[in-house]
C-alpha cells in the first residue's frame, strides 16, 4: 500500500472547498456536474487544459470518481437528451449563480480553450434569459475574485442588491473564498407574512418579535446580538449558524411562546455567560449536531412543549444546568455529550415531565448538583423515564448521579 499516497490524497479532501450544493441528491449533482463538463470536456483543448481543475470541482460537490466516465458517455452519445434534464434542474436563481460561478473558475483557467468556453458561456447565458444586469455583475464580481479584491467585490455586491437583485451569500463565498460582508441592525419586528432570513455575517444591537404568522430563518448565518429573540406564534428556523450573545437583558435569548415546530441544526451558540439559549412552551423542538456553551443564569434548554429530540449534540459550561423539561413533554435524547454543568437538582437534565423521557448513548463528564441528580434528575420515579448505554465521569453527588430511575430502565457506566 502507498501510505505517503494515501495521506496525500486524504490532505486535498480535507483542503476542498464543500460545494454549496454537496448536499443535494446524487440525480441533481450528477445532472448539474454534466452541465459544467460541458464546457470542461466538451472539446480536446478544454479537456487539455481543464481536466484537473474539473475532478477538483467533483470533488467539492462530492460526485463519486466513476460518475465522471458517465459523464464523458452522456456528452458523446446522448449529449441533447442530458443537457435538456441539465436545464430542467437549473431553475432557480440561486442554482443558476453558482453555475455560473463553477463556469466561471474554469473558463479562467483557459489559454487555448477560451474562445469555445466564452462561446459555451454565452449560449448558457442566452439558455437562462440572463438580464444584463446579472451577466454584468457575475462577469465584474468574477474579475475581482480573480484579482482577490475584496473592496471591488463588495461593490460590485452592494449594487447588485440595490438594482433589485439577490445572491445567497454562501454563494459569493464559494465564488470568492476571501470575501466579507456584514450587515448591521437594531431592534426588528417580523410582520405577519413576512419572512427574514440572515444568511451572512449579521450584528444586531436590538431585540428582534416576531408575530404571529411571520418567519425568521437563521440559514448559514453568523449571528452577533446584543438582544433577544421573542418568537409569539411565529416561525424559526436555525440552521448552519454560529451565534455569539454579546449582551442580553432577558433570561433566556431565544423565547418562544408558541410555536409548531422549532428546528435548529448544526447550530454553534456561545451564551456568553450572559443568559440561557431557549425557552419554549408550546410544539415541537427538534435539535441536531449542534453545539451549546456557556449559559448562566437558567439552563441552557427549558422545554415544556409537546416534544423535544436532541440528537448528537454536545453542551458545555452550563452555569445553571443544561436540559429541564416539564408538563407533558415527550423526550428523546441520543449522543449528546453534557460537559461541566452545576446546578441544585440534575446538573446537566431535570424533569418532571409526567410522559416519556429516554436518554441513551450519551456522556455525563463533571456535572454537579448541589443535593440530587449530579447528572440527571427525575422529579417522579416512575415508568418510562429510561437511560440506556450512558457514561457519567467525574458527577457529583456521585451516588446518585442519576436520581429516580428504574433499575430495569437502567444502564450506566461509571468512568
Amino acid at each position: 500500500m502507498d501510505v505517503l499516497g494515501y495521506l496525500k490524497s486524504r490532505q486535498n479532501e480535507l483542503e476542498r472547498v464543500d460545494h454549496p450544493f454537496s448536499g443535494r441528491s446524487l440525480a441533481f449533482r450528477y445532472l448539474y456536474s454534466y452541465g459544467v463538463g460541458v464546457l470542461a470536456l466538451g472539446s480536446m483543448k478544454a479537456m487539455t487544459e481543464l481536466t484537473d481543475r474539473y475532478e477538483y470541482f467533483l470533488g467539492c460537490i462530492s460526485l463519486p470518481g466513476e460518475q465522471k466516465e458517465r459523464i464523458i458517455d452522456d456528452l458523446n452519445n446522448h449529449f441533447e437528451f442530458r443537457l435538456t434534464e441539465c436545464i430542467k434542474i437549473l431553475k432557480t436563481k440561486e442554482v443558476q449563480y453558482c453555475f455560473f460561478a463553477d463556469l466561471w473558475k474554469l473558463s479562467n483557467l483557459a489559454v487555448w480553450s477560451l474562445e469555445y468556453c466564452e462561446k459555451i458561456m454565452e449560449n448558457y447565458i442566452q439558455i437562462f434569459h440572463m438580464s444584463e444586469t446579472e451577466i454584468v455583475f457575475l462577469r465584474e464580481f468574477n474579475d475581482a475574485a480573480v484579482k482577490r479584491d475584496v473592496a471591488a467585490a463588495r461593490e460590485r455586491y452592494h449594487s447588485f442588491k440595490e438594482a433589485g437583485f439577490e445572491i445567497p451569500y454562501r454563494i459569493l463565498r464559494y465564488f470568492m473564498p476571501e470575501f466579507y460582508d456584514e450587515d448591521s441592525y437594531e431592534d426588528i419586528t417580523v410582520k405577519a407574512g413576512r419572512t427574514l432570513c440572515f444568511d451572512k455575517p449579521t450584528r444586531v444591537a436590538g431585540n428582534i418579535y416576531v408575530e404571529r404568522g411571520g418567519s425568521l430563518l437563521l440559514d448559514g448565518a453568523d449571528l452577533t446580538m446584543d438582544g433577544s429573540i421573542r418568537i409569539d406564534g411565529g416561525r424559526i428556523q436555525v440552521l448552519n449558524t454560529k451565534i455569539f450573545i454579546e449582551g442580553c437583558e432577558t433570561d433566556y435569548f431565544l423565547d418562544i411562546e408558541d410555536a409548531a415546530v422549532v428546528r435548529v441544526e448544526n447550530a454553534s451558540v456561545d451564551c456568553n455567560g450572559k443568559c440561557g439559549f431557549l425557552r419554549q412552551k408550546k410544539g415541537r423542538l427538534l435539535i441536531e449536531e449542534g453545539e451549546f456553551t456557556r449559559s448562566a443564569g437558567c439552563r441552557m434548554i427549558d422545554f415544556s412543549g409537546r416534544f423535544i429530540r436532541v440528537l448528537r449534540s454536545s453542551f458545555s459550561e452550563g452555569g445553571a444546568g443544561f436540559i429541564a423539561v416539564s408538563g407533558l413533554s415527550q423526550v428523546l435524547v441520543e449522543n449528546c455529550d453534557f460537559i461541566h454543568a452545576e446546578a441544585e437538582y440534575g446538573g446537566a437534565f431535570y424533569s418532571d415531565s409526567i410522559d416519556n423521557v429516554i436518554i441513551r448513548e450519551s456522556a455525563f463528564r463533571f456535572c454537579r448538583a448541589k443535593y440530587l441528580g449530579g447528572a440527571v434528575y427525575f422529579k417522579y420515579r416512575k415508568l418510562g423515564q429510561v437511560i440506556k448505554d450512558c457514561l457519567c465521569g467525574n458527577c457529583e453527588p456521585e451516588e446518585n448521579a442519576m436520581f429516580n430511575v428504574y433499575e430495569d430502565d437502567f444502564e450506566l457506566k461509571i468512568r
